[in-house]
């Protein structure tokens, strides 16, 4: 019989993160944990772990460069019973983060796939902004490359506006400042946009205003993990 693959959130910044106590029990039961990176795993898994239960885990890399020549691996000790768990660098796996695949893959070989809930980053914006929480959609990253970076904003702004839709985005942090003045540069001044910063973290910072508010002040964020929801 196929074992068991749990879906594990872990911190999305630097701020307080009460892992519950049965989160922490299912890590110390499962003895495979398949991760982006091991040692940031590891640092996280010491805070409530004894260096003995440590050293009992075997860890397991699945990060953006992993091919579909790599899935199979990774689940075989699975496939064999095992139980094991898939866990972000930050947040919720398969949430705007790699593991939609091997988490596909598992559902095909029989493996059952347990979530557990935890901080999403994107939630908690959109929880804050004020925009419409019941239809929304989450696009990942604009185009980085024009014309087709306006093309897909302008596409979105309109789809937004006429389906009272919000639509959110995220940036790489050393790219927050320049998305955020290219959406207040070529959004509608009426467009609602909600800024949101270190969700959770010491710097946390959550703003809602329109386009045309947002021209009034001056915007540097920094290297801040960002994100964006906006309403047309």
């Amino acid at each position: 019989m196929a074992g068991v693959l749990h879906l594990i959130p872990t911190p999305i910044s630097s701020g307080p993160f009460p892992l519950p106590e049965y989160l922490k029990e299912v890590f110390r039961s499962v003895p495979y944990i398949i991760s982006e990176r091991e040692r940031t795993t590891i640092r996280f898994l010491a805070s409530f772990l004894t260096p003995e239960e440590l050293s009992r885990k075997h860890f397991a890399r699945f990060d953006e460069h992993s091919t579909e020549e790599d899935l199979d691996p990774l689940l075989h000790p699975l496939v064999q019973g095992m139980e094991g768990a898939l866990v972000s660098e930050a947040g919720l796996p398969c949430v705007a983060d790699p593991g939609a695949s091997l988490v596909a893959l598992a559902h095909r070989r029989g493996i059952s796939v347990v979530p557990h809930p935890g901080p999403s980053a994107i939630v908690q914006a959109l929880m804050a902004s004020g925009l419409n929480g019941q239809r929304f959609m989450f696009e990942g990253y604009l185009p980085i490359k024009e014309p087709d970076r306006l093309k897909r904003l302008r596409y979105l702004e309109g789809l937004s506006r006429r389906e009272a839709l919000s639509v959110g985005w995220i940036e790489t942090p050393y790219r927050t400042d320049q998305l955020a003045a290219y959406l207040v540069s070529h959004l509608e001044e009426t467009t609602r946009l909600c800024i949101a910063r270190d969700i959770m973290g010491t710097d946390e910072r959550i703003e809602m205003k329109t386009i045309g508010e947002w021209r009034k002040h001056p915007l540097r964020f920094g290297k801040i993990p960002t994100i964006f929801w906006m309403q047309g």
